[in-house]
C-alpha cells in the first residue's frame, strides 16, 4: 500500500481523529498559557518576587513548549489519518515531531525542576539542588521513544511500499 492510498473509514473514526486533532490544538495553546497565568495569578506565590515569579514562568516553559510543539505537530499526523492517509509523509513526520517534543518535555522537566531551585537560593534563600525524576517523567520518556520508533518504521514502511508499488 503506498503512502498515494486512501484507507477507507467509518464517520466515526474520522470524527474521532477531528477530535483529537481539536484536543491537540487545545492543549498545545492552554498548557502554557495557564502555566504562565499559575504563576503570574499571584495568591500560592505571594511570597516570592517578580524576578522569581519571571523564573517560575520560564523554567515552566521550558518543558512545556516542546510537548506544546509536538501537539501542534501531531495534528498534521491525525489530519493525515482522518483523510485515510495512514501512510503519508507529512502525517508520519508528524507523529515524529509529536513524539520528540514529548521526549524533549520529559526531559526538560527535571531540568526546569532544578534551575526553579537553584533560583530560589539565588538571593539569600535556603541554598539546595532538587533535581525530581518521577515515574511520570520516565513513562512519558519511554512513551515517546516507542512512538518515534514507531513513526520511523511507518515511514520505512511507506518507503518499502511505494517502491514495491512501481513493480505492479
Amino acid at each position: 500500500m503506498s503512502s498515494a492510498a486512501i484507507i477507507g473509514l467509518s464517520p466515526a473514526t474520522r470524527r474521532a481523529f477531528r477530535a483529537l486533532n481539536i484536543g491537540a490544538l487545545a492543549l498545545a495553546a492552554l498548557l502554557p498559557a495557564l502555566a504562565v497565568f499559575y504563576w503570574l495569578a499571584g495568591s500560592p506565590h505571594a511570597a516570592f518576587g517578580p524576578t522569581l515569579r519571571l523564573v517560575g514562568i520560564a523554567t515552566a516553559l521550558l518543558h512545556l513548549l516542546p510537548l506544546s510543539w509536538g501537539l501542534i505537530r501531531l495534528r498534521a499526523c491525525l489530519a493525515q489519518f482522518a483523510a485515510g492517509h495512514p501512510f503519508a509523509p507529512e502525517g508520519i513526520a508528524g507523529l515524529r515531531d509529536f513524539a520528540l517534543g514529548a521526549g524533549a518535555s520529559a526531559l526538560a522537566k527535571p531540568v526546569a525542576g532544578l534551575l526553579f531551585t537553584l533560583a530560589q537560593g539565588w538571593h539569600g534563600g535556603r541554598k539546595q539542588i532538587a533535581l525530581d525524576i518521577s515515574s511520570d517523567v520516565m513513562i512519558l520518556a519511554l512513551f515517546a521513544g516507542v512512538i518515534a520508533a514507531l513513526a520511523w518504521a511507518m515511514e520505512k514502511a511507506a518507503v518499502i511500499a511505494d517502491e514495491n508499488s512501481q513493480f505492479v
